[in-house]
């Protein structure tokens, strides 16, 4: 049963994450973070920016909310 609920925590937090980091990045950038590869104006620098930030909050709610369950 807590396997379950952490499952659901994490799942919402990393919702709840990714809405916040999108609309910093809207606010810092002025333009959508880069979620779909195929727009050839899309900097690379910019996609391998937002996936390690992306990446590294998930993984920090998701290790955050298996340790405090």
């Amino acid at each position: 049963m807590i396997k379950i609920g952490s499952t659901v925590a994490s799942l919402a937090g990393v919702a709840l994450a990714n809405k916040i980091l999108t609309a910093g990045w809207k606010k810092v950038t002025g333009d959508e973070p880069p979620t779909v590869n195929d727009d050839p104006d899309e900097q690379i620098r910019d996609i391998i920016i937002w996936s390690l930030v992306t990446g590294l909050v998930g993984t920090l709610i998701k290790v955050g909310v298996s340790r405090a369950l």
